[in-house]
């Protein structure tokens, strides 16, 4: 959602921070994205920018758990790294030493 609020080339930016990489989105995220696209304000438009952009990532199931847990899982069951800008997930991510990927200033940068 933080590339549909703040436009960027964020594609080519991580290529170029972490190298080629394949994306995948966990199901229980994009269930999330789909309540919020539901509304109108500006977070239901950036969930549903961000939807079409995951329409062409690979799709991972998710167990039971809530979604950050089921982030952090499948980031170190896949030795991932999560693209995020939730601050407290990503300080999560970071303690447990899965690489995080955050806009910053329009930019992308790797924690």
């Amino acid at each position: 959602m933080a590339v549909a609020e703040r436009p960027t080339t964020w594609l080519e930016d991580i290529t170029e921070v972490i190298g080629g990489f394949e994306p995948v989105a966990l199901q229980c995220v994009l269930a999330e994205l789909r309540r919020l696209a539901l509304g109108n304000g500006r977070k239901s438009r950036a969930a549903r920018v961000a939807l079409e952009l995951a329409e062409e990532f690979s799709r991972v199931p998710c167990g039971g758990a809530r979604t950050d847990e089921e982030i952090m899982s499948a980031a170190l069951t896949m030795n991932a790294t999560v693209a995020t800008a939730d601050r407290d997930l990503a300080r999560s991510l970071g303690s447990r030493k899965v690489r995080v990927v955050r806009l910053r200033s329009g930019r992308v940068a790797l924690l």
